[in-house]
């Protein structure tokens, strides 16, 4: 049996005596807010600076200056993760990003900033992103017990896609009156006040793999627990070909596809908004469910995300469009919380970090390179074609790691997720 259903009454119990422990409500309130600041800040940042005169190229640096340090610290982040308390990591991550926020929403407000100073505060924002999600990776499970993983990484993931849904709604109200700089104000604000509540979460320090151990040690020693679990490398590497694919052909291609219509951006609008409520729904379908075989679920989640863009290669109507996007959404929430909760029981709590960077650095670092290559593909061989070669090879996917008996059975061979994610 692939899951087994709990009673409404047993599931609300569960995911309330997980909020009812003073350390994870904090930590989730934490989160949560930062998230939805970050959600808000994102529509409102790209408006400011082109509100502000700023061209569409800037706003471009901008992002990269952001993007390229969280991808190149991200594995001191594991290791200092590992070695250091994970909670005032996260503070101080929160407290940077806290600041490079507020310094830009000043200075735009105070006038025209040079682009090499937005940058540079960009990258600020992408150091505090680098060092503060491995650090958080790793605190869930010195907060939550191992009975309680799955319900904190679904109730982490059901905030997130709250978030999604939400935030651009927020952020938009907040642009209309303050031209974006109060969105990033915003953003700046959570950061603060999620600093905040985690200087009041407490907890026996965490695990140190070598306290005398040089960098490159550590980092070492991360890469092989990594290397140790092949179940983790495959799907690792399947996730970040996911996000290449399935993000960068729905989030490129199709709103491309509707741009030039007749109420297309509003109904692309509404195609998108999907997500985030299938990420809700994705979000209380783990809390009410126990996986007898987890990765073989994510299999399952994950076939189900090429649906989109199945549909927009069939250029199926909107209503089929925003079906299979509520199941996109599903997918994601189901993978992140499974895939999670499986490396947090399986790998040792003093190489959590370290590991979750090395699977953070792939599955980020390919990202970009499907946003990148979605328009000179599109402009090669047509959007419909790399519509369906993009799900063909997601699906693909699905059926080269089934045949990994790990995969299949959800029991990696080290025996330490047979169990169920209960």
């Amino acid at each position: 049996m692939i899951a087994k259903k709990s009673s409404p009454a047993d599931a609300k119990r569960a995911y309330l005596a997980l909020l009812r422990h003073r350390n994870f409500a904090l930590f989730f309130a934490a989160s949560s807010i930062s998230e939805l600041g970050t959600a808000v800040a994102q529509i409102g940042l790209t408006l400011a600076l082109l509100v502000s005169g700023y061209s569409a190229s800037t706003v471009g640096l901008v992002l990269a200056a952001e993007t390229v340090p969280m991808l190149a610290f991200t594995l001191a982040g594991g290791v200092l993760g590992d070695r250091w308390s994970r909670r005032h990591l996260m503070i101080a991550s929160d407290l940077l990003r806290c600041l490079s926020q507020g310094a830009l929403a000043a200075l735009l407000l105070a006038g025209h900033p040079p682009v090499a100073v937005l940058m540079l505060l960009g990258a600020a924002c992408g150091v505090g992103n680098a060092f503060h999600r491995p650090a958080a990776s790793g605190l869930i499970p010195q907060i939550a017990d191992a009975a309680h993983l799955k319900d904190a990484n679904s109730l982490t993931s059901l905030a997130g896609s709250l978030s999604i849904v939400i935030g651009p709604a927020i952020g938009g109200l907040l642009v209309g009156f303050g031209s974006g700089v109060l969105a990033i104000a915003a953003d700046a604000a959570s950061y603060a006040v999620s600093a905040a509540l985690l200087a009041f979460v407490s907890f026996p320090a965490g695990a140190i793999a070598l306290q005398n151990a040089s960098f490159l040690t550590e980092l070492r020693q991360g890469w092989a627990e990594f290397r140790r679990h092949r179940w983790l490398q495959l799907l690792t590497a399947q996730i970040a070909l996911q996000n290449a694919l399935a993000l960068g052909l729905f989030f490129v291609i199709g709103p491309s596809l509707f741009a030039a219509l007749k109420g297309g951006p509003q109904s692309w609008g509404v195609v998108t908004s999907c997500v985030g409520v299938g990420g809700m729904l994705g979000g209380l379908l783990v809390l009410r469910l126990s996986f007898a075989r987890p990765l073989l679920v994510i299999q399952s989640a994950i076939a189900v995300m090429a649906g989109p863009a199945i549909m927009l290669s069939f250029g199926a109507p909107v209503p089929f469009l925003m079906l299979s996007s509520l199941f996109f959404g599903i997918g994601m929430a189901v993978t992140n919380a499974l895939f999670a909760t499986a490396m947090q029981k399986c790998v040792p709590a003093g190489f959590l970090s370290r590991v979750s960077s090395f699977v953070g650095l792939v599955v980020m670092g390919l990202t970009p390179l499907g946003y990148l290559l979605s328009g000179p593909a599109v402009k090669i061989f047509g959007a419909h074609d790399v519509l369906a070669a993009g799900a063909g090879a997601l699906l693909l996917s699905v059926a080269v790691l089934l045949l990994s008996q790990e995969i299949r059975f959800g029991r990696p061979r080290t025996g330490q997720v047979s169990a169920d994610l209960a």
